[in-house]
């Protein structure tokens, strides 16, 4: 299109849906590490009642990090889709009408 503000809202839709999927798969590496620290912190560190809690905590951590992930992806792909009808409305708009 060349209205630059048609241009600019896909722009703006395109970063959205890649900043998604970078700060997803920075939550998901930030999770990865915690529960990583937690698995071997329980051989050394971590003993008795506290190993129980932090195997508990590493558990949820991945049952939680798991839909996160897929919640992220379905919200990445969701946005991807509508935009994608987006443009092709703003194409079939173009094509019925000109601008003077």
């Amino acid at each position: 299109m060349s209205d630059g503000r048609i241009e600019l809202h896909h722009q703006q839709i395109d970063e959205a849906a890649a900043m998604l999927r970078r700060q997803g798969a920075l939550m998901h590496e930030m999770m990865e590490q915690t529960r990583t620290f937690l698995t071997q912190g329980l051989g050394h560190e971590l003993h008795g009642d506290y190993a129980t809690q932090g195997k508990g905590y590493a558990d949820v951590l991945a049952a939680a990090d798991t839909a996160m992930t897929d919640d992220i992806a379905k919200a990445a792909a969701a946005l991807d889709e509508v935009h994608g009808l987006i443009r092709d409305s703003d194409r079939t708009a173009g094509s019925k009408f000109q601008l003077h």
